[in-house]
């Protein structure tokens, strides 16, 4: 008999791959709509070498894109080789996720890599007198190479009874003048300000008595905790005026250096374990991924433990990804006080 667990797994399955904008099988999906690509028991066709069909898109009732994939072992490393094949002559466009930054959502029983995609040109040469004289229609022949991901044991083992999806858009996609988005970028960097805070409006004070003179504005643009803030209402907002009685000014700095300049210059000699704290309660994105890659770098047998803490703590899953990857890789150089220590933190 099915377990109750299992059937409500079942069911969340069912209804996100049942969704407009996920490639599910041969479910019939609109183009314009698609978002992902869904792939079911990748973590058994891993196991199994071979080529798998995903499924497709649709241009009103008629088909539009296809994908297939082809899984591979190459030592201990387990590749996942995707392709795709246009209906129709002529060039096209596909962007698919780049990296292999694995996320999990457990609402949706889902796993699925980022939404950072990368862009690929093809020439369909095919008429649809070929198509139509191909007796096996999903022929690997006929499908165009993507591109390649690359997992570990450590992956697979996370790919375990959950949807693997790949995020998708189709093009034509406009060409981005690289001029413009260093314009744009530089036009958005308010490092000037934050050195000297001409017109600031609001003062943030750290536990250790370090203040900051901000622009309200810019705070607000990046977080919707500050926004929140500073709404009329509130005493900090009245005042103009806060105490941040559990951050540090170095912490704090760091924290303002992001939202004022996009980016932390100095990374050798942040704490990151506190910059990620200070990312989740701020809602900062961008900082909470800058701050797990940069302690993802600074792994070594005696943090490992306490960063895998935090990581669970925070849910930052590609912190705690990589740490478990760490661990396997290095557990008999690993100073067994380490364990002494998680016990004593946790």
């Amino acid at each position: 008999m099915e377990s109750k667990e299992s059937a409500s797994s079942s069911e969340r399955v069912i209804s996100f791959t049942d969704s407009p904008d996920v490639v599910f099988g041969h479910k019939r999906c609109n183009t314009s709509d698609v978002k992902w690509v869904a792939i079911k028991e990748l973590y058994e066709k891993i196991q199994r070498p071979h080529y798998y069909d995903i499924g497709g898109t649709y241009n009103d009732e008629s088909p539009d894109y296809w994908f297939t994939c082809k899984t591979e072992q190459v030592l201990d490393i387990y590749l996942l080789h995707l392709f795709v094949y246009k209906y129709g002559e002529g060039a096209y466009n596909v962007a698919v996720s780049v990296g292999n930054y694995l996320k999990t959502d457990k609402k949706n029983n889902t796993i699925h890599l980022p939404r950072l995609l990368k862009e690929y040109d093809f020439n369909n040469t095919r008429s649809l007198l070929d198509l139509y004289k191909d007796e096996d229609e999903h022929n690997i022949n006929r499908f165009e190479y993507i591109t390649t991901y690359k997992f570990t044991d450590l992956d697979i083992e996370f790919m375990k009874d959950k949807i693997f999806l790949i995020a998708v858009s189709f093009g034509p996609h406009k060409a981005v003048d690289l001029d413009i988005v260093n314009e744009i970028k530089l036009s958005h960097d308010y490092g000037e300000l934050f050195k000297d805070p001409v017109g600031s409006d609001f003062t943030i004070e750290s536990s250790d008595g370090e203040k900051f003179e901000v622009h309200k504005i810019i705070l607000s643009a990046h977080s919707t905790v500050f926004k929140a803030m500073f709404k009329e209402e509130t005493a900090e907002s009245q005042n103009s005026y806060v105490k941040l009685v559990d951050v540090k000014g170095e912490d704090l700095k760091y924290m303002l250096e992001y939202i004022y300049t996009g980016t932390i210059k100095d990374l050798d000699n942040v704490d990151f374990a506190n910059v990620l704290i200070l990312a989740d309660m701020y809602n900062l994105k961008g900082l909470f991924t800058l701050s797990q890659i940069a302690l993802e770098k600074q792994l070594t047998p005696s943090n490992v433990m306490y960063t895998l803490i935090i990581a669970d703590m925070y849910d930052a899953e590609y912190l705690k990804n990589s740490t478990m990857k760490y661990l396997k890789k290095n557990a008999s150089t690993l100073d067994k006080n380490a364990f002494s220590e998680i016990i004593m933190l946790l």
